[in-house]
């Protein structure tokens, strides 16, 4: 069953703004115009961005982003991670490779925990550089942006850099 009848994609999307907010030219134009504010606000110095185009990024490397800087994360930091929570029996010889990385994102996935439970229990604000490190050093894990922050931290941090970008 079709909810909309056959129409070009902004017909639809009035269409739907319409549905949803119950009336065209409240909901649909107030979120066109927000849009295009946005991207006025955001632009970078001296581009103009095209309407329909995506908002521009500005990406880090990991060893570049100043965030993810104020985790000091040490090599040393590191291979205990490895050895205590992943339980990786010999870091000493660690070499990055696609086995390694394949094998590290294995091990992530089936002991690093994934909940929004100490979002819940901390007060109401993104984790600060030490809680993440904290809380992945233990092993307790958590939401996607900290155990992705981490993660990319960690591979930069044991060779796999200096291309490793966090994109979220």
């Amino acid at each position: 069953m079709k909810i909309f009848p056959e129409m070009d994609a902004v017909g639809a999307e009035q269409s739907f703004y319409s549905f949803i907010l119950g009336t065209k030219s409240v909901g649909y134009e107030s979120l066109v115009e927000s849009r295009k504010e946005r991207r006025r606000k955001h632009a970078l110095p001296g581009r103009v961005v095209p309407p329909g185009s995506p908002q521009p990024h500005r990406w880090y490397s990991v060893r570049s982003n100043p965030d993810l800087k104020r985790m000091n994360l040490s090599y040393e930091d590191a291979a205990k991670f490895l050895r205590d929570v992943l339980h990786w029996p010999d870091t000493k010889d660690f070499l990055p490779s696609l086995a390694t990385l394949d094998a590290l994102i294995v091990s992530m996935l089936e002991r690093i925990p994934f909940h929004n439970l100490t979002l819940l229990t901390r007060e109401r604000r993104p984790p600060t550089m030490d809680e993440i490190k904290q809380d992945m050093m233990s092993g307790i894990g958590g939401p996607c942006s900290v155990v992705n922050s981490f993660f990319a931290t960690l591979l930069d941090v044991l060779g796999f850099g200096p291309n490793v970008y966090l994109l979220s």
